[in-house]
């Protein structure tokens, strides 16, 4: 979920499923801004797909609609100011004195959720580029009310868990209604379908949104794909199973394979070690699937879809899951099983996805760290498994007085005094691997049972600096860090270039209550 500069916020609020084209506040535009003013800028990042329904090449840059609530200041300065927004490209008018040399400044923003997202960093004039990636269109029709499809696809016999997809429109639904009686008839109904990027809307078979009907059965701890069949969505009507015609079913499979299964446990002793104290249960999941563009970030911050068989509790891609498997340390399957891969989706590319998670409890919370890698290929075998991005270790937070706390040692709730002033988070990258190119980190607040983010920063270094007016006193807090591999240019302020293999590691520090 990119909130803010890159992936990772997504995953954090959530803000992928929110920052569609429904929002539920509205910020004031500014006027456009002028030339030859000093600006960063803040736009969606935009994965389409062409009329014929293949990945579109071209990702474009859009101003984000409403226009988000923006501030600025000086690094160790407590007072934000209100900018100006242009409508038109995204730009945002800051101080010329903010891009002199070695200056390091913030810029918070405040999209509909409410969860102010701030930046601390050092781009050029005109360099700096924040965005929020959007898979599909911006704007689409809403689903009308009681629509759906209904096929019966040639050579298909019998079901055992239908599902359906479109592309373009990137959605999954359950299929409720099946039968084997009327020609492996299926009738779906659209308010199953659940978007996994954006807002849910109709797909428009002229924007080049395709649909996919496709069976699974489950095999062990593996959900695989075992046939499918496409076609092209006709318009979705109020109160009507609209009758459309299918291809064949495709009841053919291909080989999938990863060098992932032959891995000693020096995946699993890496995390274990890295987190030290801070190290719980690990568990992981490994999904291989279609991409919806590999030109955009690896893990948007998904929100874990419960249609899935096997939670995927960190952040997912946006792809079209074709297998899923759970394992353990004890548990890596000797091989991956065939799946089915519709050939209307050969000009995707295929992702596999695979994340170990370390869980521990946390008054009542479960709190998720872990890391994870998205590796592309133009094929589904062979996959060269690395998880690229350095887990972060030795985390600590000095107060305004200068004061160390460990935030990696054997206790939670570490007390914590409340002061005016800047408390500064510091952590260590895990050594042996290249630096992240940026961090998010996010102040959540414990509160009955309930994790609640207060606010979400992006760094370029392994440092943050914490207003101190943001913590209340007599509350429990924790702070997640996340960082991230595959935004070559983040560490100048541009987070819109993307590469693969893209890694994420993410920690959850110990807890601390203020006082």
């Amino acid at each position: 979920m990119r909130c803010v500069a890159g992936a990772g916020l997504l995953a954090l609020v959530g803000c992928n499923q929110v920052f569609g084209i429904t929002p539920t506040k509205e910020y004031d535009a500014a006027p456009d801004v002028v030339a030859d003013m000093p600006y960063a800028k803040l736009t969606w990042q935009v994965a389409t797909v062409t009329t014929a329904g293949d990945p579109n090449p071209m990702i474009v840059d859009a101003p984000i609609v409403p226009a988000p609530r923006i501030r600025h200041a000086a690094l160790l300065d407590d007072h934000f100011t209100n900018t100006m927004y242009s409508p038109t490209d995204g730009s945002v008018v800051v101080p010329l004195e903010y891009f002199a040399p070695a200056t390091t400044w913030r810029l918070e923003y405040t999209l509909p959720d409410g969860v102010p997202h701030e930046v601390q960093w050092s781009p050029g004039d005109r360099q700096g580029h924040l965005t929020v990636p959007i898979f599909g269109q911006l704007q689409h029709s809403a689903v009308p009310m009681g629509s759906g499809y209904i096929t019966a696809p040639g050579g298909a016999t019998s079901y055992q868990q239908p599902r359906m997809f479109t592309t373009g429109l990137w959605t999954e639904g359950l299929i409720r209604n099946y039968s084997t009686a009327d020609g492996a008839k299926i009738d779906y109904d659209f308010s199953n379908a659940v978007a996994m990027s954006g807002s849910n809307g109709s797909p428009d078979a002229g924007q080049g949104d395709r649909a996919l009907l496709i069976d699974f059965m489950t095999s062990g701890s593996c959900r695989i794909a075992v046939g499918s069949a496409a076609f092209v969505p006709p318009m979705l009507m109020p109160n009507q199973h609209i009758m459309m015609m299918s291809s064949n079913w495709d009841a053919g499979t291909k080989k999938v394979s990863s060098d992932f299964i032959s891995v000693d446990l020096d995946l699993f002793d890496r995390l274990t070690t890295a987190l030290d104290k801070l190290h719980g249960a690990v568990t992981g999941t490994l999904s291989f699937g279609v991409a919806a563009s590999t030109s955009m970030p690896g893990l948007p911050g998904v929100p874990p879809s419960s249609l899935l068989p096997t939670v995927t509790l960190l952040p997912t891609p946006v792809m079209l899951t074709l297998l899923q498997c759970s394992f353990t340390v004890a548990t890596i399957p000797n091989m991956l099983p065939d799946t089915a891969q519709p050939a209307s989706l050969d000009r995707f590319s295929r992702l596999l996805h695979i994340q170990l998670v370390d869980t521990r409890q946390v008054l009542g919370i479960s709190l998720y760290s872990g890391m994870e890698t998205a590796i592309a290929s133009t094929t589904s075998t062979g996959f060269k498994v690395v998880f690229p991005a350095a887990i972060p270790t030795k985390m600590t937070l000095t107060t305004p007085a200068n004061e160390t706390i460990d935030l990696a040692g054997p206790t939670e709730q570490v007390p914590v005094k409340v002061t005016n002033g800047m408390f500064t988070l510091a952590f260590t990258p895990e050594p042996g691997l290249d630096p992240a190119d940026y961090y998010d980190v996010t102040l959540h607040r414990l509160d009955n049972g309930t994790l609640t983010t207060d606010r979400v920063y992006t760094v370029t270094a392994p440092q943050v600096q914490i207003d101190g007016a943001l913590l209340a006193p007599q509350t429990v807090y924790v702070l997640e860090i996340r960082s991230f591999k595959g935004h070559p240019s983040a560490q100048q302020g541009d987070f819109r270039p993307v590469t693969y293999p893209y890694g994420s590691a993410i920690v959850f520090t110990r807890t601390f209550k203020t006082s």
